[in-house]
Order: C-alpha cells, then sequence, then structure tokens
C-alpha cells in the first residue's frame, strides 16, 4: 500500500522543504514539493515530519525492565520470569515509539549473568523479528565492568566484574551476535584493553562512562577503540589534577569521540549541555537513559533495584537518601528533542565557552542539528546510516510528524504521528 504525507515541512539533510514525501513497502520513495496522490494520506496540515528518533542508551518502559522484566506493583518487586522477558521487550518498544523512537539498542544494567543471559536471548529474537512499535536494532552491556563502586551511580555493587572476554562470548552467543555496545572502565587496566579489542574484531562499539579513569587510562582505552563517551557529564566521571581525568581526555578529543549527552535538564545542566554541544558537534548523541517507570509511574513512589532503593518523582528518578545521585530517567526522546531544540534556539551560553554560536541561529538550522543528535549521529556511530537517521529515498520510513509552536519563550514539541 502507498502511503503519502502530505502538507509537511519535511526536515531533510538539505534543509527544510514544504511537500510532501511518499512510502512504499516501508521505504521512502519520493520526496516532491507538491502533493502526491496514494492509497492511504495523512495531512501533516503544516506540522514538521522528522527522521524518526534512534535512542541507543534505554533500560526500559511500560513496566518493563531489560535486565529484571516485570515490576509487580503489588508487591513492589521485579519478578525476573522467563516467560516476562519476551513480553517486556516487546512491551519497552511499543511504549517508547509512542514518543518517536523508531529505533533503539536496548540497554541492561548491572544484573547477575543469568538474567542478562534471559534478556539476551529475547532481545536477539526481536532484533530479527520486528514485533511492532520501535526497532530493536541491538543490545547495550552497562555496569557489568565498572570497577570503582565510587563511580556507580545507581548500578548494583553485586555483579561487577572484571572485564571478561569468555563472559562477552557466552552473552554473545545467546544474543544470536546481535549484541553493538559494551561499557569498559578503563582502570582496570590490561584486562580493559584486551576486551576492548576483542569487541572492535566483533564489530560491538566500546564505550566508556561510569569511570574513574585517570587522562593517560582514558587514552590508552580511546587508542584501543574506544567509541563513545556513555552519558557524557554523568555517571559520574573523574576529573583530577595529576594528567587530568576523562573529562579533560574528552576535550582534547572534542570531535574525534562520540559523547551521549542525557537531556533532561536533570543529569546536565544546560549550560553544560551548550559546551557539549559547541565541542563535540556532530559526534553528539541524544539518549533518554529512561527506566521502567516510564510510561506506567502512576502509583509508583519508590522500588528497589539491585539492593538500591530509587524514590520516583514526577519528572526525575533518584537514588533515596542521595542529594546528587541519579537513577535513569524519567525522559523520553520527544522531551530531549525539545530541550534540544530550546538549547539551540535561545543560543545558551555554556561553562567557559560562550554562547553556542556568534548570532543566534534559525529554527530552521536549530532543528536540522537537533534531529542530527537524535536521528543521525547515532545510526553513524552504530553502522545504521545507510538505512535510518535522514528522510532521502531509498531510506527506512521511520518517520515522526511534529507540532512546534512557539509557547513563550520556548518551543513546545507535540508527537502527532509516528511511522515505523
Amino acid at each position: 500500500m502507498l502511503t503519502s504525507i502530505i502538507n509537511a515541512k519535511l526536515v531533510t539533510p538539505a534543509g527544510i522543504k514544504k511537500g510532501s514525501l511518499l512510502i512504499d513497502n516501508n521505504k521512502i520513495v519520493k520526496i516532491v514539493s507538491g502533493k502526491i496522490d496514494a492509497d492511504y494520506l495523512e495531512d501533516a496540515k503544516g506540522a514538521y515530519v522528522l527522521p524518526g528518533f534512534f535512542d541507543t542508551h534505554i533500560h526500559g518502559g511500560g513496566g518493563y525492565d531489560s535486565s529484571n522484566a516485570r515490576f509487580d506493583l503489588k508487591k513492589n518487586a521485579f519478578t525476573a520470569k522467563e516467560e516476562d522477558y519476551a513480553k517486556g521487550i516487546e512491551t519497552i518498544l511499543r511504549t517508547h515509539a509512542k514518543f518517536g523512537t523508531t529505533s533503539m539498542i536496548l540497554s541492561t544494567g548491572t544484573n547477575s549473568e543469568e538474567n542478562i543471559s534471559k534478556y539476551m536471548k529475547y532481545a536477539g529474537y526481536f532484533v530479527n523479528n520486528y514485533a511492532g512499535g520501535a526497532k530493536l536494532l541491538g543490545e547495550d552491556i552497562e555496569g557489568v565492568f565498572i570497577k570503582d563502586p565510587a563511580y556507580a551511580g545507581a548500578q548494583s555493587l553485586k555483579y561487577l566484574k572484571e572485564p571478561d572476554i569468555k563472559l562477552f562470548d557466552r552473552l554473545m552467543k545467546v544474543s544470536g551476535g546481535t549484541i553493538k555496545r559494551v561499557l569498559v572502565a578503563p582502570e582496570w587496566g590490561n584486562s580493559a584493553i584486551k576486551l576492548i579489542k576483542h569487541l572492535v574484531k566483533n564489530n560491538v562499539v566500546p564505550g566508556v562512562g561510569h569511570s574513574g579513569a585517570t587522562y593517560e587510562e582514558f587514552m590508552r582505552a580511546y587508542n584501543a577503540g574506544v567509541k563513545v563517551l556513555i552519558h557524557f557529564g554523568n555517571g559520574p566521571m573523574s576529573q583530577n589534577f595529576k594528567g587530568g581525568g576523562i573529562l579533560d581526555a574528552a576535550f582534547f578529543l572534542r570531535d574525534k569521540i562520540y559523547a551521549e549527552i542525557i537531556c533532561d535538564y536533570y543529569h546536565i545542566n544546560p549550560k553544560w549541555v551548550s559546551s557539549f554541544l559547541k565541542n563535540f558537534g556532530s559526534k553528539v548523541i541524544g539518549v533518554t537513559d529512561a527506566m521502567f517507570p516510564v510510561g506506567c509511574a502512576k502509583g509508583i513512589k519508590e522500588f528497589e533495584m539491585g539492593g538500591k532503593i530509587c524514590a520516583v518523582g514526577k519528572d526525575v528518578l533518584k537514588l533515596k537518601g542521595s542529594k546528587s545521585t541519579l537513577f535513569g530517567s524519567m525522559l523520553t526522546m520527544d522531551k530531549a528533542f525539545q530541550n534540544f531544540l530550546n538549547i539551540y534556539t535561545k543560543n545558551i551560553s555554556g561553562y567557559l565557552t560562550g554562547p553556542l554560536f556568534e548570532n543566534p541561529i534559525t529554527l530552521e538550522k536549530a532543528l536540522m542539528e537537533t534531529s542530527k543528535a537524535m536521528s543521525l549521529n547515532p545510526a553513524r556511530l552504530y553502522g545504521f546510516d545507510k538505512e535510518i537517521g535522514t528522510l532521502e529515498k531509498g531510506k527506512s520510513a521511520d518517520i515522526v510528524v511534529m507540532d512546534i509552536k512557539k509557547s513563550g519563550k520556548d518551543y513546545k514539541c507535540t508527537v502527532k504521528k509516528v511511522f515505523v
């Protein structure tokens, strides 16, 4: 069936164009300035049409966690039952599609090999068998190879392990070869470097986060193959005066390394977001780090995960009793898009760096830059940019129709329709 989106403002690599887009067999087959007849017409009514969002760091939604399965409201506990993992992944994919996420790499937390293996088994299935909602493009192992408890944040300390190639290989086999990223703390030394090199050989992206590595330790990991800073600016990460730390190394590398940013205004102050955008440019990737209460937070006031208690707020998750430790997020990709867009259009001055641009930029320019962070940049890092990330002929019809209106000093972004 031919589908046409008409009367749209199309956000394309060449700029924003008024016109229509034709979809056939889930592919974009034509983009024109006028209208296109089709079996089904979607009238955008002047709304913006964007490439679907690609969230590469997310843990759950709709009441399900990737590593712990279903959260039972009555028992206030996770089930971790085998039969709940498949339903959980499907629910997570459908939940976040409502917010414009059309592709996803789903992250584990620190957990037992048994539970992570249950998740990997079903995640691998959904990578190869689309079941509705967002597309699952792979898995991310976060937390297992953290070293220092001081940098673990809300991750469980019980299952922290030294980088282990055999453990990775077992999980990779269970997943059917679909793991896309692994967090490795460089301060483990030789075992970290060996695993990083092994990941590169297996076409898996090595990332660094939750780390107290020195500048030298991080640069050794970078030279071994590290490609991305995981939830950069939060996690946490170190900075010291004996040669510096990860923050120093990151600003030295700048646009040579990708940087994930959780743009919910809790994880990172907007002034730091502005500094990162100015320095990392086309290597910034917007992510949510969303947890299971997204889409079902009603009635959940707190929960226990990995021996730690999380207090659930309206739009934030915090480690109970801590003033500064966050517990993942309640962020969705549409809200992240809105926050990035407002930082760009307000030309917010960053710490140490001044304003993002010499002169304020247009909404069109801000939309294109924000779209890169939410769609194209992650597609490039993980090797999917031939299929997704931009609105172009021949690419997958992963599309978000969004109303963007000025509300006071800010722009308000509302998802109207999602095509996957």
